[in-house]
This record gives structure tokens, sequence and C-alpha cells, in this order.
């Protein structure tokens, strides 16, 4: 079963860069609390509603007390009343536009102290049909007519079965939203399986999942005679535990749709294949732009509509079609014009596989890209350019985290080339469609931000800002096809909202942006824009912002099931903060090789006296520093060190951090001002030269010192890294000094040995602060032992009589026997 690792489902994303729709709503139940932290969005109930209809919707989660407002992402849904029911729930009425888009949309809940994840919602052109238990018996079903939608609950081994009438010669579609609308943490809430049967328990068809879907089932059928039918519902492996929307009537389900794309802007007609009733034309005027770079296709049929659309390519490329056969390089289909193109075909049969011939000019760049499977086509493609005598010029099966092929391509002379296109287990059928998008060169700008937490896409995109206080946020910049600075541009942000940043440097793909709310700021928000431009004005290049939002994650540790993207920053004025951050600006630059500490303090309303974390979320290019840093409770002021290694970029940079505190209701969040913290050459270097010691004797370690820039007055050198049981004093240096005499001071303890990688501090005092230098690295200090002493000799006084061996007991006997004898 193939996981939804890349966007695809049943949202049209037609209009993803439109305004969003938010509407005020009067607020029933207002918490005043300063305590107040972020909400949580879980989940809605029913997970979607019909077109053109009033539907009242439970929304899930936690610390909603303070609801005041959804945000939409797309047009086409309003709200008439919003209810607080308590801190977990909030009953919504929605207003649904005849015209609203069916499938997929994303909204967020906004309280007054804060935006939410984003969640989806549904649209369907069926009114909701809720299920009734009991319905787990294949003979006693729930009744339900043709084209409704049937909001349900799937339950672990447990089957539900609904029973439809239907007329010989009718289409029966069934199409379930079931994986994609569930939010249950590291868990796949239902993996659906579908099938029909009539009342004999015959079954005439089946799904587990789809091309177009992927692990969705969708699944139509002819009806063979006028009946009674079973529509069976459950989780492919019986374990399921999440709601799931089954739409069930007689519309129309395409597989695939021909062109796989069109020029953005244009009118195309598009060939919608794969329905059981036959293949069918429509017509669609497609988008200028789109967030995830396709549009939506639905096909019409009696009045009817698909619940999902089939998805196209929107792109700057004008179509180029194949022409069959062109199974070979000789049959290869011509194209006459010049690069950039789109070429668009279908493997229509098994072992099928097909020639592009197309001519380029020497030095000529392109990036070769595929979209079949991304896209909701079956293939599994493989994708290679040969030269005019069918060299290999490069070849590509999966890339960039999809099974969808790219390469890259430059024409090493002036002729004729060969793009080439197969399934890679030779498989083929009528809606194994493909595109292949030949991308030049040319200068863009991708924007998004970082990972904050891992396997958490929407942690920390929310950007609350608290009256009268500041949020910071960091966003990645990757310049492509060119280099250069960068600027920020957000045209418009919640009244009272101002933000600050400063030019990236073209060495920089990672930069900081403060957001600041004014005291009085009114509390709101909404969706905006978030825009990076090239500075250069003559080849002006912008990029715009874009979020991953990763809507399902599954076993194992999380993976990303089912994603999908918004070009929208949310932002928000929410209620005052207990506590406020502020760092105090230093006087004195931190040098390459480098340290420095700065002072942080904490602003306490009366009563707050919780834990504070801090934590730098950006940091110059060449510096380090640990990852946070805590007040104590009750404490207000601490020291966050930083480090600058040798290569640390000079410059002068905005930098500020994050901080947080729980209240006992979730984090609270804020940020402290920017401070200037410039990156400067040293001042002085040194070199420390080999020293010989004994242990218990002082040795003279001889620096050679470098004035590298002036500076006035004394600095302080304190060798560091020696070894135990070894002292040194701290000694004065000027800018005049050009050799330095450590004295090293070991002791019978000190280690015997070569004591590598010593260093000096260089501490110069400037405005009152200090200037720290890491100088003279790898220094050696050699320990020798210390010398013996040689032996003592005993020397015996003339005047002290020599004691004398004692006798052994044999010795004795004989004494005594020689003294009987006389001899």
């Amino acid at each position: 079963m193939n996981r939804i690792l890349t966007p695809q489902g049943a949202a049209l994303t037609a209009f993803a860069n439109r305004l969003v729709t938010a509407v005020t709503l009067s607020f029933l139940l207002i918490s005043q609390s300063v305590e107040a932290a972020n909400p949580t969005f879980s989940t809605t109930i029913p997970r979607g509603a019909q077109a053109g209809t009033e539907q009242k919707v439970t929304f899930y989660g936690d610390r909603l007390s303070d609801a005041e407002e959804i945000l939409f992402h797309h047009e086409g849904i309003s709200v008439k009343e919003l209810k607080v029911l308590d801190s977990k729930k909030v009953e919504v009425t929605m207003m649904v536009a005849p015209d609203c888009r069916l499938g997929e949309h994303h909204l967020r809940i906004r309280c007054r102290s804060g935006i939410s994840y984003a969640r989806n919602f549904w649209i369907s052109q069926f009114p909701n049909v809720a299920e009734v238990e009991p319905n787990d018996d294949f003979e006693n079903p729930q009744k339900i007519s043709l084209n409704v939608t049937v909001e349900a609950e799937a339950k672990s081994e447990e089957t539900d079965y609904y029973q439809v009438t239907a007329k010989k010669g009718e289409r029966l579609s069934v199409e379930i939203e079931g994986l994609r609308i569930n939010n249950i943490r590291n868990n796949i809430a239902i993996d659906p399986f579908v099938s029909i049967l009539n009342k004999e328990r015959f079954e005439i068809a089946s799904a587990d999942g789809s091309a177009l879907l992927k692990q969705e089932s969708i699944l139509s059928v002819i009806i063979p005679e006028d009946g009674e039918y079973i529509v069976e519902v459950r989780d492919s492996a019986y374990q399921g535990r999440g709601r799931y929307r089954a739409h069930i009537g007689t519309f129309p389900r395409p597989l695939a749709v021909f062109p796989a794309g069109a020029k953005a802007g244009s009118e195309m007609e598009f060939k919608l294949i794969g329905d059981v009733k036959g293949n069918f034309s429509t017509k669609a005027k497609l988008p200028l732009t789109t967030t995830e770079g396709t549009f939506g296709v639905f096909g019409a049929q009696g009045g009817l509509k698909s619940p999902s659309p089939n998805l196209v390519r929107v792109s700057e490329f004008d179509n180029f079609l194949e022409s069959e056969p062109n199974n070979s390089s000789k049959e290869a289909t011509l194209y006459e014009g010049s690069l950039p193109v789109a070429f668009n075909g279908i493997l229509e049969q098994p072992g099928d596989t097909d020639y592009f011939k197309f001519k380029a000019k020497k030095g000529e760049s392109f990036r070769f890209r595929v979209y079949a499977d991304s896209i909701g086509s079956p293939v599994d493609p493989v994708l290679y350019i040969y030269d005019a005598n069918m060299k290999s010029l490069g070849s590509s099966d999966d890339a960039d985290g999809t099974k969808d092929g790219r390469v890259d391509f430059k024409a090493p002379s002036d002729g004729d080339y060969f793009v080439r296109m197969r399934d890679m287990l030779k498989n083929g059928g009528p809606n194994f469609i493909y595109r292949i998008e030949t991308e030049p060169r040319s200068p863009s700008i991708a924007v998004t931000m970082p990972e904050m937490l891992r396997r958490e896409l929407q942690y920390r995109k929310q950007f609350n800002v608290p009256r009268g206080g500041y949020y910071a946020m960091v966003v990645n910049t990757s310049r492509r096809n060119f280099s250069g600075d960068l600027v920020f541009d957000l045209p418009s942000l919640p009244q009272g909202v101002t933000w600050e940043s400063g030019k990236i440097p073209g060495s920089v793909s990672q930069f900081p942006i403060l957001l600041k709310a004014a005291p009085d700021a009114p509390i709101a928000g909404g969706m905006y824009d978030l825009l990076v431009k090239n500075t250069d004005q003559d080849q002006p290049v912008e990029g715009k912002f874009q979020q991953a939002l990763d809507l399902v994650r599954g076993p194992q540790n999380g993976v990303e099931y089912y994603t999908r993207r918004h070009d929208k920053l949310p932002v928000s004025v929410v209620e005052e903060m207990p506590f406020s951050i502020t760092i105090e600006q230093p006087k004195v630059p931190i040098v390459r090789n480098g340290s420095m500490k700065l002072k942080i303090h904490a602003n306490r309303l009366e009563g707050f006296d919780r834990k504070i974390t801090t934590r730098l979320i950006w940091k110059p290019p060449g510096i380090t520093s640990p990852s946070t840093v805590v007040f104590g409770e009750k404490e207000n002021t601490i020291e966050y060190e930083l480090n600058a290694n040798g290569s640390a970029e000079v410059n002068t940079w905005n930098v500020t951090v994050i901080a947080e505190a729980d209240a006992g209701k979730g984090l609270m969040v804020t940020a402290a001002p920017f401070v200037k913290l410039s990156v400067e050459e040293p001042f002085v270097e040194m070199k420390l030269n080999l020293t010989t010691a004994k242990q218990g004797e002082q040795a003279n370690m001889l620096a050679n010192v470098t004035k590298l820039r002036d500076f006035s007055g004394q600095a302080d050198v304190q060798l560091v890294a020696i070894p135990a049981h070894a002292t040194v004093p701290i000694m004065k240096i000027d800018q005049g000094t050009t050799e330095l005499s450590l004295p090293v001071q070991t002791s019978e303890k000190t280690p015997v040995g070569q004591h590598k990688n010593l260093f000096c501090t260089v501490t110069i005092t400037k405005e009152g602060e200090p200037i720290v230098h890491r100088v003279g690295m790898g220094g050696t200090l050699r320990v020798d032992p210390k010398p013996k002493e040689a032996p003592q000799t005993k020397v015996v006084a003339n005047n002290k009589p020599v004691s004398e061996k004692p006798l052994s007991r044999l010795e004795q006997l004989r004494m005594e026997a020689k003294q009987q004898t006389g001899n």
C-alpha cells in the first residue's frame, strides 16, 4: 500500500492564493486571564458540510475558552454564529456558499490567546447523513438514499453496511475520505476498504486504496440489474478507530486527466479517462498561480461531479503531446520548437515506452522533471535522456522524496536529443498519464521556515504577538540560480503590528524577523503574505512563503502520510503576557575566536514567578551558544554565552531571544527586542612555543604576540588548559608587547607527559565590558619526571660493637662437639 507522501487528495487548489475569508464573530465568553496560552485544535464533528447549506459544527481542542474567530484558508465558507461551550469545545454555525469549491479546505481557530494549527474540512455536493448504529450486520444494513455523504466512525473489528436501491445501467460510485480527515498522532485512524455487493452477498467490485487518492478507496460499477445493493466500508486490517466520510451515489469518477497540465492562465479542454461509463471531456480555465503548482479539474455529468478533482499541473510551459507510435528512438515524437516545453503522454499498454525528440544548443541547461505519481497517476516513472547517438546523458527513477524522477540536462553540443519515459515495472494502461516539464535554470527564491520541533511542521508557525510585546520568527531563503542580498516584505499585518529585520547578506540563507504589537493594538489576526526579494532592481526576483501542513502522521515514529501546503502566514495580536524579556545592548564586539556573555533581563508582573526558558532562535554565521538558558523562579537576570569561531562572518547583526513560560495553561511565548551584535576581527594573536618543565619546577612559556588592531590600556592574559597541579598567574600586555613570558609553576603531582591544546584568553576591557579572545591555540607543555636522588650508604661508627650473626642450631651442635673433643 502506498503511503501518501506527496500532496494528494480531494482538494481543489484553484484559488489558493486568494485573500483568506475571516469573519469576525460575536464573542460570547471572553477570558481576560493573562495566563492564557496558544489554543489547540484537533478536529471537527461533522468533518464536512454540503455546498449551499448551513451546517452546525463542533470544534474540539483545548484552551478554546477565548475563541473569537474561524480563519479560512480559502473562500466559500463563512461563520454565522460562534458559541464557546467550554475550554475544549466551540460550536460554530457555518454558511457554505453554493459555488464553494468541493473537496478539502483548511481552517484555524483564532482565540484571544493565539491562532491554532490548521486542520482540514471537507465540502461535498451531497447532504450529510449520519451513521446510525447498529449497522455492522449484513442482513440489517443502514438504508440510505443515493447521492449522500455518510458521516461515520470506523471501529476496530467492525464493518459498516449501507443499503441503496439502484437501477440497471446506473453508475454506482463510492469515494472515501478517511485517512486524510483524522488527526491521531503517529497513527492511521482508518485505511479504508470498500466493496459493493448484491443482496446475495456476491461481490461486484472492491477497492483497497487507489492510485488517484493513494490509501483512500474509490470504486465505480455499472449496476447489472434493478435491486438492492450493499456498500461495505471498513478498515482494511479491521483496526479502524477514526472518522470517515463515504460519498455514495451516481456521480462520475474518472481516474485520470489528459493532458496532465497546461499553461498558467490558459483555457484547456481536458479528456477525463477511466470512468465506468466511458471517457468524456471538459473545459477548464487555469489560474495564473497556485500554491502547490496544481489545479483540480472536475468533470460533470448529469449535474453531478466527482467528490474530489483530478489534479493537473499549472506551469509556464506550452504543452506538447505524444503521437503514437513512439516506442523507439526511430519513431520518437518530434518536437520542432525550442525548450522549455511540457511533454505529455500515456503509457497505454503494459511494456509501453515513449520517446520524444528535441533540439538543444550547446550549453543550454534544463531540469527535466516528471509529474505522475504526485498528481495521482499509477505510473512509477523512469526518465532517460540520450544524445543523437543514444548515449545516456542521465536517468532517474525517484527524486526529492517522491516516485517522480528528474534529470539535470546541459547540452554538450548543438544537435538532437531524446527523452524517454517508461514505467519501472513495465505496467501500463489508459490512465497511466505523465508529464515531463523542462524547467529552465531561471532565478527563483524558495521561502520556508525551519522545523522547530522534529516531526511537527506546524510547531511555532503561528505568530501570536502579545500587546506591547514582540514575537520572532526565523525564515529560510533558498536562492536558486542567482546570488546576492535579499530583503523581506510583509505588505500587510494586523492593525498595530509592525515588523523589523534587515538586509539578508548573500552568504546567509536563514534570517530572523521581529514582530511588534503596539500596547493598544486590537486583539485580532488573520493570514498574511511574506515575500522575499533580491536587491538587484535590474533583474528582480521574488519568492513567496510556503508552509507545509503535516495533517496526518502515522507509524513508524510519526512519518508524514498526508501533507499539504499553504502560502500565507498566520499572525495575530494576543493578550499581554505576565512577563517580558530584554537583552542588554553590548557596548563591545565579539571577535573571531572570542566569546561574549549577553545579559538578559526578565521583567515580571507582580506575582509571576515561574521559570522562563530563553532560546537564541537564530545565530549569526560562525556563532554558537547553548540551546537554552533558564531563568529560575523569581530570577530576573541571566547570562547567555556566545562563542565565535575563527571564520565567523564580520558584520553587525540583529539578534533576539524568544522566551517561554508555562503558567499552568500551556506555554506562553514572547521575544526580546533586537540588539546589535557586532562581529569583528581580533585585536591580537599569539603563538605559544613548546616548553619543557620538570615536576616541582617553574618553566617560562614564551608567547610571540602580534598586534592586529590598536587598543588602549592593558589586556589580561590567562594561560588555559594547563595540566593539573600547575599554576600560571594572570599576565598583562599592551599593544606594544611582542613577546610574553608565562611562568608555569608545576608541582610534584603535575602529570608527566606532553600536555597539548593549551591556549590563552586575552581580555581587553573597553567601556567597562570585556572583549575576550582565544589565541595561541595548540600550545604544548612537556612535563618531565622529577630527577631521582642517589641512594645513601649507612656508615657505622668504630666505637659501636658490631653485632654478630647468631649461630644456627646445627652450627651450635658442631661447636659443642668440637669443644668436647678438644679440637
